[in-house]
């Protein structure tokens, strides 16, 4: 239900020197995390430009204390913001604005700077490619869905900092960390009573779309079992809308469980899960800010391709996927019999045996692979 690419190598780049570049990634949060690696090598292309970064406001604290930003543009995009928005953006003098959401509204937010050279995907969804002057193409073996490139979102992303000239190398990703969050951080385990010789796994069961989520209840009995294990901490991780849920895990504080669902700001997630041995979680936002910590990862994927959105590079983690005919389909809407059989057929019990050979093989490195019955080798 894939298809394959080429090669992610253009060649030819575009010859500018721009003063003042904008960046336009306004959404989600996991694409966010996506884009670091691309403004990055965009700062080393062009070291002495300003570049500003045009974000939702919900997903702004993860840009903080950003080395390769000089300035964070946070927008509510309500009708009624529209003006200013626009004042903002023509005040910019931007000559330089890269666009890799890739939609009708984030190209024309980029038209709307007057900016010279407007740069994004020539796959861009929804018209966008009409606002841009020079778009990015990516090869392929035959016409494909956006969501089932086998080209992962960071390797599309530094596609197009290639076309500006900056260099292949290996990616970066600067998220937050600000000594006063990490303090905060150290006392919340404080506060939970971690000792040193404890192994500490971060467990995120809830992702924005239910079609991407492992069983819940799965979940708690996978915590069950976790925190029954000799110097083992479980740590569940989530945001204030999932603090009602998370009290289906309330039985298991005795057992040791920390539950920090909703106690954390988004700036300090990333110290917080720096801070783990290892991740567990659906095709979601914590997982993508794990990787990008260094954290080891055990990732749960159903409908979406690993290869396209999975923790990056794929060699260091591990997947966990059924091999169906419809899978991956990158639908939003699961159009087999059996439902979500690609996630339903995914057991506790294939959990436990990945997490055990992660445990044992981070105690000597730390980019352990692991393979089973549900999951095939991705990547090298």
């Amino acid at each position: 239900m894939s298809c394959g690419w080429a090669s992610v190598s253009l060649g030819a780049f575009l010859e500018i020197t721009p003063q003042r570049i904008l960046v336009i990634k306004l959404s989600s949060l996991g694409d966010i995390v996506h884009a670091l690696p691309a403004v990055a090598a965009l700062r080393q292309r062009f070291p002495h430009a300003r570049l500003t970064w045009l974000v939702k406001e919900a997903w702004a604290p993860i840009l903080e204390d950003n080395p390769d930003i000089d300035e964070v543009l946070a927008v509510n995009l309500s009708l009624r913001n529209w003006p200013k928005i626009i004042r903002t953006l023509r005040s910019g003098q931007f000559d330089l604005v890269v666009d890799f959401q890739g939609l009708f509204r984030s190209g024309l937010l980029g038209a709307i700077t007057g900016g010279t050279t407007r740069v994004g995907f020539a796959r861009a969804r929804e018209g966008a490619t009409w606002f841009y002057t020079d778009y990015v193409p990516l090869p392929e073996d035959k016409p494909c869905a956006w969501r089932l490139l086998e080209i992962h979102a960071v390797d599309r992303n530094l596609a197009i900092t290639e076309f500006l000239g900056a260099k292949s190398s290996v990616p970066v990703f600067h998220l937050p960390h600000l000594t006063a969050d990490r303090l905060a951080v150290d006392a919340m385990l404080q506060a939970a009573a971690v000792k040193d010789h404890e192994q500490l796994i971060a467990l995120a069961p809830w992702t924005r779309s239910a079609i991407k989520s492992w069983p819940p209840e799965r979940f708690v009995d996978l915590a069950t079992e976790l925190t029954q294990w000799p110097n083992v901490r479980v740590v569940l991780v989530g945001g204030p809308s999932e603090i009602s849920s998370a009290k289906e895990f309330n039985l298991l504080a005795s057992r040791g469980l920390i539950n920090l669902v909703g106690r954390l700001p988004l700036r300090q997630l990333p110290l917080l899960l720096k801070r783990m041995q290892l991740f567990i979680g659906n095709d979601s936002a914590p997982l993508h800010l794990a990787v990008g910590v260094g954290t080891s990862v055990i990732a749960i994927f159903g409908p979406t391709h690993p290869q396209a959105t999975g923790p990056y590079p794929l060699e260091h983690h591990t997947v966990l996927r059924t091999d169906l005919p419809c899978s991956p389909c990158g639908s939003r809407r699961c159009r087999n019999p059996n439902y979500l059989e690609c996630l339903q057929s995914i057991s506790v019990e294939d959990l436990l045996r990945e997490v055990e050979i992660k445990l044992r093989g981070l105690s000597g490195r730390k980019d352990d692979i692991s393979f089973s019955k549900h999951h095939s080798r991705m990547g090298s």
